[in-house]
């Protein structure tokens, strides 16, 4: 399954924000002035996801590190910044809160302060956060992690001239390691190469990278059929996703919880139940057996105290 979302979400972190600020400054405060920055001198991008006016790490990580001299002249040669500032409880204009939650959600940014590192269109090869060390030594952790990505940038250009398993092997290499499902979303077109390269998937890495693809398409075509409220084919596209991989421990167990989740909204009480039942029989020492235990309580609860009212 192809997704549509990957052509959007380029196009969109390259170029819908379009309040670009003076490129003299230091710090940019919009997405789309570090960008500009980015595209007219080739540099990287480091974007900062934080609260300096409401949490108390981010003001100290501000003061201590980001506003440091030491720190940013190390850094401004191979970076264009930016800071993003999320005020408590999102106060902003609806346009701006809208961007900003784009991209939290693009890089899957779950706490501030957030350190995401990426090339000048988008793509992000690096994580942070707030560290005890001076401004130095955190210019050089940032430098160290350009240069790792770089390195990988040159074993991914090697890869092109192999082939088979020693192809999907380099690209593996190459590739940045990121959280969640990110390598699926962002650099997608390598991760195809390594499958081709691997239809056998002999290497670990294309059985772990083929599965993010598979999971990432599987979550936005979800999304989809959520957002038309397509319940019966959200169900088929769950049970599909079990037969094809066959999956089974754990991973069986997380597409269950989400049927049961989506027999909930159908108000498929019958249904619902089985489903957590057939969960729990998988393993019932997991994390999720213990939701899905939880839930069947809380059924339980519930028809018990209509019994109990007259």
């Amino acid at each position: 399954m192809k997704s549509l979302f990957l052509p959007f979400l380029f196009v969109s972190i390259g170029s819908c924000f379009l309040n670009a600020q003076d490129e003299s400054a230091v710090w940019h405060d919009t997405y789309a002035a570090g960008a500009a920055e980015a595209a007219e001198t080739g540099k990287d991008l480091l974007v900062v996801f934080t609260g300096t006016d409401w949490i108390e790490i981010c003001e100290i990580f501000d003061r201590e590190v980001l506003s440091q001299t030491e720190f940013i002249d190390a850094v401004t040669e191979k970076f264009a910044l930016v800071k993003l500032e999320y005020p408590e409880n999102n106060r902003l204009p609806r346009g701006e809160a809208t961007r900003k939650q784009f991209l939290r959600d693009a890089y899957r940014v779950r706490g501030f302060p957030t350190v995401v590192l990426t090339d000048k269109d988008g793509r992000p090869f690096g994580f942070n956060g707030y560290q005890p060390v001076t401004p130095a030594e955190y210019a050089e952790l940032t430098l160290e992690m350009e240069a790792i990505h770089k390195n990988g940038l040159q074993r991914l250009e090697e890869a092109q001239s192999l082939s088979g398993v020693e192809k999907a092997s380099a690209i593996a290499e190459g590739l940045p390691t990121l959280p969640g499902g990110l390598a699926a979303m962002f650099y997608r077109k390598e991760l195809e190469e390594m499958v081709v390269a691997d239809p056998e998937v002999t290497l670990g890495s294309t059985a772990n990278f083929k599965k993010m693809m598979v999971d990432l398409d599987y979550g936005i075509e979800m999304q989809r059929l959520e957002k038309d409220v397509q319940w019966a084919k959200m169900i088929e596209l769950t049970e599909a996703l079990i037969e094809d991989n066959n999956l089974e421990g754990p991973a069986l167990q997380k597409s269950l919880l989400i049927k049961s989740g989506v027999q909930q909204k159908q108000a498929n009480t019958a249904g619902r139940i089985q489903t957590l039942l057939d969960l729990i029989k998988i393993d019932p020492k997991t994390n999720f057996a213990a939701d899905a235990q939880a839930q069947l309580d809380a059924l339980r609860a519930e028809k018990l105290q209509q019994e109990l009212v007259p």
